[in-house]
């Protein structure tokens, strides 16, 4: 089987297990170098040449995440597209458990108050009031929003509702003064063209808005949604409401915000 042969069965095989559009696009570059690797080095297509290839991606200083990226690519390559040889049994490589970067109320309302775009202003405002991930922000419609009942219904490509997160009431007028003249079935929040904006584009915006705030943290636009769950875990929510709001699969997820927790938040009174 050819290289092309090779990328193409494999993305087609992505496709059939649903994987999202995005981590196909990640996989399928990191095929392509381990190919680009194989050649180069004039190894043999098979599960040894491997650990030969993260050795070397190692040593380029490739962060653990990315390490096991490729090794889920790789696993994925040798299980469901080159069948013919033996299965992987490397092990994933340990990563550190990162407490996740966030910032503060007063952090939060400089950089709103910083962000003179009302597009912008209330894609922030509700990336942190509502626990948004950018991908779905881009992907909302006008007629998601719920300002009957203060909800926000997130849906997957085909419209179909996945889970419901809170519209923050304060940001209510301003969103109906925003959609005045919008279609229902349009974007949400579109570019120039009417068109989906991309995650890009708003990362620049977020670090353009960080920037002329002063904030001086290594912050990204998902420090918006850690903030978000962050504060509602030191407002005495449980777990389980946390982690059916922000869409997360593992209740275990929640842990690492715990980390972010001030001791002097935390809402247990002492029995002395």
């Amino acid at each position: 089987m050819s290289e092309k042969q090779s990328v193409t069965k494999t993305r087609n095989k992505l496709l059939q297990k649903k994987y999202s559009e995005k981590t196909i696009t990640t996989y399928l570059f990191y095929l392509q170098k381990y190919f680009e690797f194989l050649k180069n080095k004039k190894i043999k297509d098979n599960p040894k040449s491997v650990q030969k290839f993260l050795d070397q991606k190692k040593k380029e200083k490739l962060s653990t995440q990315s390490l096991n990226l490729i090794l889920n690519i790789l696993n994925f390559f040798y299980t469901n597209v080159q069948t013919n040889v033996d299965k992987l049994v490397i092990k994933h490589y340990k990563t550190k458990d990162k407490r996740p970067q966030t910032l503060n109320e007063l952090q939060i309302k400089k950089l709103l108050a910083n962000t003179n775009n009302t597009k912008h202003y209330l894609i922030f405002a509700l990336a942190y009031g509502s626990g948004l991930k950018i991908s779905e922000l881009v992907s909302l419609r006008v007629k998601d929003l719920d300002f009957e009942n203060n909800l926000i219904k997130i849906c997957n490509k085909q419209g179909k509702q996945l889970r419901t997160s809170i519209l923050p009431t304060i940001l209510k007028d301003k969103l109906q003064q925003y959609i005045k003249t919008k279609k229902t079935n349009f974007p949400l929040f579109s570019n120039t063209k009417s068109t989906q904006l991309s995650t890009r584009t708003l990362q620049q915006a977020f670090i353009r808005a960080l920037n002329r705030s002063k904030i001086k943290k290594q912050a990204s636009f998902q420090s918006l949604r850690h903030s978000f769950a962050t504060q509602v875990l030191e407002s005495g929510v449980d777990k389980q409401s946390l982690q059916k709001v922000l869409g997360l699969k593992n209740i275990r997820s929640i842990d690492k915000y715990k980390k972010n927790i001030k001791i002097e938040k935390i809402r247990i009174k002492s029995p002395l």
